[in-house]
């Protein structure tokens, strides 16, 4: 397997949640863990991934033709984006650890939407300033 390949971190992501789900249902099963503690287990791990993979936003690397506009200004949008994402999947990864069941996960979704929401702007304004660019030239 090529070590720089694009796919290659993703993929081990999968295989570690599916790994996990695998296991912990198993210990459900067994009833070594409960119900209960295999669902917050499962949303922190969510939370997680989240937190892990909006940490490789801003240290990915992007031709400088693809940028939409100055390259210290696309950096300082992809670190916002990412600081929004980690705190968001922060905010996930504690609904489920700290809060009671019942409303972790509507908990964890009121904590991560709003960070959705301030990427996908972010993202929208870049792109809507890219298509602006090229349409005046």
């Amino acid at each position: 397997m090529i070590s720089g390949h694009p796919i290659r971190r993703p993929l081990w992501i999968a295989a570690i949640y599916l790994l996990t789900s695998v296991v912990l249902n198993a210990l459900r099963q067994h009833q070594i863990l409960s119900a209960e503690m295999v669902e917050r287990l499962m949303g922190m791990l969510m939370g997680a991934v989240v937190v892990v993979s909006a940490n490789a936003i801003p240290k990915k690397l992007v031709p400088l033709t693809r940028l939409s506009c100055d390259p210290a200004r696309e950096q300082t949008l992809r670190r916002l984006g990412a600081w929004t994402l980690v705190l968001g999947g922060l905010g996930w990864t504690l609904a489920y650890a700290i809060a009671p069941i019942t409303i972790a996960s509507t908990l964890a979704i009121c904590l991560l939407a709003p960070a959705l929401f301030v990427v996908a702007g972010i993202t929208a304004r870049c792109a809507w300033r890219r298509y602006s660019a090229r349409g005046s030239i």
